[in-house]
């Protein structure tokens, strides 16, 4: 009710926010996507072709993020709270480039799936959450609670799964399989992705607040 009030009095200009999230969030899942591809990649060619992809969408995330703080000044009269529009145009922007990060370690380490089989499990964990973000921006998007609710429970049933899926990959580098230093690579990108994970949950939990407070 309050939202449909307030977006009376505010010009559909006040959906740009809501264009822009939905933007940083398909950013975010393209990037987990490339993640992903890197990660199967046995072409050097086409890794570094992937790396420089995902590069171009760091600079995409910081790119939308000044576009939602300039449109922030612009406005007097927002559709959310101006608080939470800058808070999750933030852990959009984090989250984008925590996993172009993972990717260019990635890289760097020169590791892929078959050094460790719980590592592309992870990595699709975090393709699938980002796809319920997606999914929960676009339901903050059109006000539909309900979507917003069940990808949020998503989300958060993702995460439960990718902890004891981290807690499995653990066990896997200590099994002896593993030098010191492919433990010491394999523990970093592990938890690259589990800050990853968590900014996706943050994200998620933010929208559920926003979309309450609209009720």
């Amino acid at each position: 009710m309050l939202r449909k009030l307030i977006k009376s009095m505010v010009p559909s200009k006040g959906d740009v926010f809501f264009v822009l999230f939905e933007e940083a969030s398909l950013n975010s899942h393209e990037a987990a996507k490339i993640f992903v591809d890197i990660l199967n990649s046995k072409d050097p060619v086409q890794t570094d072709e992937l790396c420089g992809n995902s590069r171009i969408l760091k600079q995409k995330a910081n790119d939308i993020n000044k576009k939602v703080l300039a449109q922030l000044n612009k406005m007097f009269i927002t559709p959310i709270d101006r608080g939470d529009i800058q808070e999750l145009s933030g852990l959009l922007n984090k989250l984008t480039k925590r996993i172009v990060k993972i990717s260019t370690k990635l890289k760097i380490y020169n590791i892929d799936a078959n050094t460790d089989d719980c590592l592309i499990k992870n990595a699709n964990t975090l393709l699938i959450i980002t796809k319920a973000l997606v999914d929960c921006i676009s339901g903050l998007k059109v006000n539909d609670g309900n979507k917003i609710v069940q990808s949020n429970e998503k989300i958060n049933e993702l995460e439960e799964n990718g902890i004891e899926d981290f807690r499995h990959a653990i066990n896997e580098m200590y099994s002896g399989k593993f030098d010191t230093l492919t433990i010491l690579k394999l523990k970093e990108i592990y938890k690259s992705i589990d800050s990853a994970i968590e900014l996706s949950v943050s994200a998620a939990d933010l929208i559920t607040q926003v979309s309450l407070k609209s009720i």
